[in-house]
């Protein structure tokens, strides 16, 4: 006899180490057991997690195979399966997989949900529940779909596991690193990179040992380092590349600050990783600014207007104080309230259709 699943979580990717395979690991850590993934990019060979938690079915990037995945799903889902989808394009499956019971809960992460939803997805949406990473993206979802502007959609906070914080310190050598962790896609340009390059031959001409790390890749990067070469700060700028986990601990424990000036982030769990290793933050206007309290834990900044970026990157330079202190109060706010068990505990609550006013994480 096939076993009942309790639950089922839809989502593009559950090992990559994009935004949305993160979430999808904690969405999945927090579904009722047994539980099943299925995964439309990542390797069929995957067959489950090492905790044995769940069971994971990749469709290796076929839209075919996963869709077959579901099919087979749907006779083990009973009135009380939890079924959820990390992204908005597959939701059109997670409700054909709620079926026989519980409405499904779509997940609205960003991009995806801030233009106008195809027929299939009204029809998904239409039928299930709503919950959004950050305000703004819900802000983003309604004005462009004024059809569904009265969709009530819960606001969930994403976290991140705990790891230890090093503590705030100049570096010893004559260097002291800002750095930005993020694709270099000629399709996301919104991220910030540009903005850097622009402002830092002028921070560079008062602090000559500011040093700009770049962490990631992507097929826009040799354009930006024909344009930092171009601006003649080849020796103030670092393109790293793809790193792993430890080199990724490790720049973010060797950083003055963290920034990523970006226009368009549906949350940025950039922003937890660097208040976790207890460094201040610059970002940009938008979903930042529900995860950054300005001029406690760092600093929030319209990517648009230079000069503004251009200030607060050279208080974080002037100020060692400062830096300690917005590093110290990031630490603070990501422990209470931006772990992987505060995450755990609001989407709970919000599978269980609790308000929206106990879901997301404090404000200032």
């Amino acid at each position: 006899m096939t076993m009942a699943l309790r639950s089922i979580l839809l989502t593009p990717n559950l090992l990559g180490k994009d935004g949305v395979s993160t979430l999808s690991r904690e969405v999945s850590r927090a579904l009722p057991s047994p539980s099943l993934v299925l995964s439309l990019h990542d390797s069929q060979t995957a067959a489950c997690d090492r905790s044995g938690e769940f069971e994971l079915q990749g469709a290796g990037g076929s839209r075919v195979r996963f869709l077959a995945a579901a099919a087979r799903a749907m006779p083990r889902v009973t009135a009380d399966t939890v079924v959820v989808c990390s992204h908005l394009h597959l939701s059109p499956a997670a409700r054909m997989l709620a079926w026989r019971g519980q409405r499904a809960t779509i997940i609205l992460c960003g991009i995806e949900a801030w233009v106008g939803l195809r027929p299939a997805e009204r029809w998904a949406l239409s039928g299930s529940e709503a919950v959004a990473i950050s305000r703004w993206t819900v802000d983003r979802f309604r004005a462009a779909n004024p059809a569904l502007a009265s969709t009530e959609v819960t606001v969930c906070h994403p976290g991140l596991p705990v790891k230890p914080a090093t503590p705030f310190a100049l570096p010893q050598a004559s260097e002291s690193m800002a750095l930005i962790v993020a694709r270099m896609s000629a399709a996301e340009r919104y991220k910030g990179h540009d903005a850097l390059l622009d402002v830092w031959p002028r921070l560079v001409s008062h602090h000559p040992g500011a040093v700009l790390a770049i962490a990631g890749d992507g097929d826009d990067r040799r354009r930006l380092e024909a344009r930092a070469a171009a601006l003649g700060i080849t020796r103030a700028v670092r393109f790293l590349g793809r790193v792993d986990d430890r080199q990724l601990d490790e720049l973010y424990r060797s950083c003055r600050l963290f920034v990523m000036p970006s226009r368009d982030e549906g949350f940025g769990l950039v922003f937890l990783e660097a208040m976790r290793a207890g460094r201040p933050c610059i970002g940009g206007c938008g979903a930042a600014s529900e995860i950054i309290q300005h001029g406690v834990t760092g600093l929030i900044v319209d990517p648009e207007r230079r000069p503004e970026l251009t200030a607060a990157l050279e208080r974080l330079y002037s100020e060692p104080d400062t830096c300690r202190q917005f590093g110290a109060a990031g630490r603070e706010r990501f422990l209470s309230t931006f772990t992987n068990d505060c995450f755990q505990a609001r989407f709970t609550q919000a599978l269980s259709r609790q308000p929206l006013v106990t879901l997301a994480a404090s404000m200032p």
